[in-house]
């Protein structure tokens, strides 16, 4: 059964047209480089983007770049704009050989320092009158192998030409407190323009995965609890990276599975593969009674086909196993005692939510492991108590 109708879509190289709460951002780098885009620069713009994993940031720079490249030729501006990950490319003649491999510029590389690369590479955009973006990813590492140098060369070289700042340059980097291994200058000619990407929550991370599964799968292929679910999940780090992850892997479990629909046990089963939360020794050293809970609970999303249930209808779950395995339930009080011990341990998950005049409504999920394991796991346990 087919699940995906683009599964490319999900991929962390791609780049959709549209990113979503990411709106004011890229309005904000429009600002920012609109001397380049009206073609009558007088300064080279520097801007940098900040951020933990997941918060957007390469592909914001890359969704931006592909937006000023459009605007400039409906201009009649040769705008190029060239991207080098640090990673990859961990020094600045890597970086250099990589610029120049994308302009598709003839210069030589061997016999020339860094700096005279540099200049060549400046002289060939003033001869061909073009103007470049340049987009230098996940800096840390070549801040790490070679200090200043690398940022005095982009930030200064061209300011000593005297001549029509050809190049642009946007740095992405997790943490600002890295730019104080810099020399006092060089780190004030950075910090000017600082776009500072907030880790998403949950209702921004379900927009995020609603859209990028309308654009990866078939029509209602993607169930609303295992939207919800993979939000929920991911909201925990704010990471849009880990939800996409978890998106595509349950899309695998289910089309391996010859279903039609992404369930929340298919999420279960790829959060689990992407990051396995419970291993069995957790389980063996679980009081007895929060074993029943567990396993109420993985009987209860099964049989309800959900990603939550509610406290109160897993209360009910948890007593119909007590009378399967002929042990006393106890309180509801215990109960939720033992749901919380459970939380704390980040096997289940708590969450309150408010329902208007109806007041407020407990539901449970279970992130970290398939339903049919959990229960796999726990009967043997369940079975073998020590009276």
């Amino acid at each position: 059964m087919r699940i995906f109708k683009d599964e490319e879509k999900l991929s962390p190289e791609y780049v959709p047209q549209e990113l979503p709460h990411r709106e004011n951002e890229l309005n904000m780098l429009k600002t920012f480089f609109s001397s380049i885009l009206s073609g009558s620069p007088s300064i080279s713009t520097r801007v940098i983007i900040t951020g933990s994993v997941g918060t957007g940031k390469s592909a914001l720079a890359k969704l931006f770049c592909q937006k000023a490249v459009s605007e400039a030729s409906r201009k009649g501006l040769d705008l190029k704009t060239l991207y080098v990950n640090s990673r990859i490319s961990k020094t600045t003649f890597s970086v250099l050989r990589k610029l120049i491999e994308q302009l598709r510029a003839r210069l030589p590389e061997r016999g020339l320092s860094n700096e005279e690369l540099f200049h060549r590479f400046l002289d060939y955009l003033d001869y061909k009158g073009s103007y470049a973006i340049i987009v230098l990813d996940e800096v840390e590492v070549l801040l790490r192998e070679e200090g200043s140098e690398p940022f005095y060369l982009f930030t200064r070289v061209g300011e000593e030409r005297m001549k029509i700042p050809r190049i642009s340059i946007i740095f992405i980097l997790r943490n600002l407190e890295i730019l104080d291994m810099l020399d006092q200058s060089t780190r004030s000619s950075l910090l000017g323009n600082i776009i500072y990407l907030k880790e998403y929550d949950f209702n921004q991370l379900y927009d995020i995965v609603k859209y990028r599964a309308s654009l990866a799968f078939r029509p209602d292929a993607l169930e609303e609890d295992s939207i919800s679910m993979i939000a929920d999940l991911a909201s925990e780090r704010g990471d849009a990276r880990y939800a996409l992850d978890i998106l595509w892997r349950a899309g695998k479990y289910a089309e391996a599975e010859s279903s039609n629909k992404v369930t929340p046990e298919h999420v279960r089963k790829a959060a689990a593969s992407v990051y396995p939360t419970i291993r069995r020794e957790h389980l063996e050293y679980l009081e007895y009674d929060s074993k029943l809970i567990l396993f109420a609970l993985a009987k209860a999303l099964e049989l309800e086909k959900s990603a939550y249930v509610t406290s109160s209808k897993l209360n009910e779950y948890y007593r119909m196993v007590c009378e399967e395995f002929e042990i006393e339930p106890k309180s509801y009080t215990s109960f939720w005692g033992a749901l919380q011990r459970l939380d704390d341990l980040g096997i289940i998950r708590i969450k309150v939510i408010s329902e208007g005049s109806r007041g407020r409504k407990t539901y449970i999920s279970l992130p970290g492991i398939p339903t049919a394991i959990l229960r796999k796991e726990l009967e043997p346990l369940l079975h073998n108590r020590q009276l």
